[in-house]
């Protein structure tokens, strides 16, 4: 203890005498960490910290911060920053539709092809002023009926070889898969690769919730529904059981008493055959595609090469604008996204493994010290990934030198102010004064992010706390925000 104590004494003097730091806030955040390290919350577990300078990657605190440990949603900082250095802010996805073959009279003798290009915004109703889901699929409808096209003698194929197949992370957990958090990532996404669940609650607990049916209607998925009515105001306790392979999904675990019906969200399998699955359906009505079959194949149709022609071009919001969503409300389909994209462009490879050493290489290139970061996707949703609080800091640092900084900090929340650290730190002199990523999966909280002193230096700092007391976790959610409020008197 005495050999830790006398190393934080020598990081307070060095921020004293070269960073303008507040040498009793630095005595005092110091006493706060060292208070929580040693509490009986992480008496089996580890509190990892960081606290860098942005302007030399200086170290301003540190402690434990070279463990590798899993960093929940903190990962989505990494992956945004990343996205946005390699493509800038103002990068827009393109989405085509497009045929093949030959129109004679009123007949395409070939087939509509919908390609994607990973845009992962595609259909979502996140953005204002863009199209939604049903409203694309009303836009590519009526495209196809400009061209002159009245009937359609082959087939409507989703075109998703941008990225590979592997739309799923093999480090993910079983009973992530089918939940909304847990959707994979394809090369053509559409509508957040989700829908909705809705259920009526029983009038006692225990009692069955009856499955009403779910939003957009995808009549091809096979129900099978478990799930039980919990206590009043318990919340969404529900678990859904699916994959990419299969159209059956299991509905598990308990909706709350008390509510007239109650909502929950899945992932869609393999939502590049749902697309052309919806546009097929909205052409049977106006455009018969012969023959006449609307079935789901979950085996993806062969994409044949040869030249097509454009029927549409539709452009995604600005990168700024998806990744400002990723990071305020921690969408893990936007971050895996990123990774994809990432490995695409560095290295050609947009496979979960070869992207994570593509985006690992990006940052040791630009002198970031990575050891110890063992990412296994671009969300943090994997419980086997990995990285140090100073890999944390060292990125943040280095990516204020980029010229995508002003578009990666306006992306990230405001503590006390909004995203999902909206009401963190309020009446504090955090609130307004940190941005902040929150991270949280099973035996893991975290944040990361920057904050400004008094003096006007900019700081990046990263904790995480793993393999707490498992009643504990709104208590270390807590103290994570009270070392946060001491950063603020820096």
């Amino acid at each position: 203890m005495k050999l830790i104590y006398t190393f934080f004494c020598m990081l307070i003097f060095f921020a004293g005498k070269a960073q303008s730091i507040d040498s009793l806030a630095l005595t005092g955040f110091s006493d706060a960490v060292l208070e929580l390290q040693n509490s009986e919350l992480i008496r089996n577990g580890t509190l990892s910290v960081s606290v860098k300078s942005v302007a030399d990657k200086k170290t301003i605190f540190a402690i434990n911060s070279e463990k590798s440990l899993p960093s929940a949603s903190i990962l989505k900082l990494v992956s945004t920053a990343t996205i946005l250095s390699i493509l800038g802010g103002d990068f827009r996805y393109q989405t085509f539709l497009e045929y093949d073959g030959f129109i004679m009279n009123d007949t395409l003798v070939g087939n509509i092809y919908i390609r994607g290009t990973g845009d992962p915004s595609l259909g979502s109703d996140r953005f204002k002023d863009y199209l939604s889901s049903s409203q694309l699929i009303a836009r590519w409808t009526a495209a196809i009926q400009k061209a002159g096209i009245k009937y359609i003698k082959g087939d409507v194929l989703a075109d998703a070889s941008y990225f590979d197949k592997n739309t799923l992370a093999d480090s993910w957990i079983w009973g992530d898969l089918g939940n909304y958090y847990g959707a994979g990532v394809s090369g053509l996404n559409f509508n957040d690769n989700q829908y909705r669940i809705k259920f009526k609650p029983g009038v006692d607990e225990d009692d069955p919730a009856a499955f009403l049916g779910i939003e957009p209607a995808i009549s091809y998925l096979i129900f099978q529904n478990l799930v039980t009515t919990g206590e009043r105001g318990s919340g969404d306790k529900t678990v859904v059981y699916g994959n990419p392979l299969s159209t059956n999904v299991i509905l598990t675990g308990t909706v709350p008493k008390g509510v007239p019906t109650f909502s929950v969200k899945g992932s869609i399998p393999d939502p590049a055959a749902y697309v052309a699955y919806a546009l097929k359906q909205s052409l049977a009505n106006t455009i018969p595609v012969i023959p006449e079959t609307v079935t789901f194949k979950l085996t993806k149709s062969v994409i044949m090469p040869g030249p097509r022609k454009m029927l549409d071009e539709y452009k995604s919001p600005p990168l700024k604008e998806i990744c400002q969503q990723a990071n305020y409300w921690s969408v893990n389909l936007y971050a895996d996204s990123f990774l994809k994209m990432a490995g695409k462009r560095l290295e050609g490879k947009s496979d979960y493994d070869d992207a994570a050493k593509a985006v690992t290489n990006y940052w040791w290139n630009r002198k970031a010290d990575m050891r110890g970061f063992f990412i296994k996707d671009g969300s943090g949703l994997s419980p086997s990934g990995s990285v140090t609080t100073n890999n944390m800091t060292e990125i943040l640092s280095l990516a204020t030198k980029e010229a995508s900084y002003p578009d990666f900090y306006k992306s990230i929340a405001v503590l006390g102010v909004n995203g999902t650290v909206r009401n963190l730190g309020k009446g504090t002199k955090a609130a307004g004064n940190i941005r902040a990523k929150s991270g949280s999966i099973e035996g893991t909280r975290a944040y990361a992010g920057y904050i400004t002193t008094k003096s006007g230096a900019v700081l990046s700092f990263a904790m995480i706390a793993n393999k707490y007391q498992q009643e504990s976790s709104r208590t270390i959610s807590e103290e994570l925000v009270r070392l946060m409020t001491l950063l603020a008197g820096f």
